[in-house]
């Protein structure tokens, strides 16, 4: 897939829900927080690995899955109220 593929269609756009829109900003703040806490403040820890157990990483990318599904269930919610909205 090329940048094209990705380039928004000019006049469309995707109302998106408040609850989703928090939930989207939440998961966005917790990726932040996972990328800072991995990256080595120290030459030291940059060569030492990053310890961290199993079920804590599982549980950190199930709950962004989590955040991830709810707003696309939101978006899914919307999209037909925007089709027969165009219709009007």
């Amino acid at each position: 897939m090329n940048d094209a593929d990705n380039a928004a269609v000019p006049g469309v756009f995707l109302a998106l829900p408040e609850k989703a829109h928090i939930k989207l900003a939440q998961l966005h703040d917790h990726l932040g927080l996972l990328a800072q806490m991995a990256y080595a403040v120290t030459k030291e820890e940059e060569d030492a690995p990053l310890e961290i157990r199993r079920s804590v990483l599982g549980m950190c990318f199930d709950m962004a899955a989590l955040q991830l599904g709810d707003v696309l269930h939101a978006i899914d919610q919307t999209r037909p109220q925007m089709r027969r909205s165009s219709r009007e």
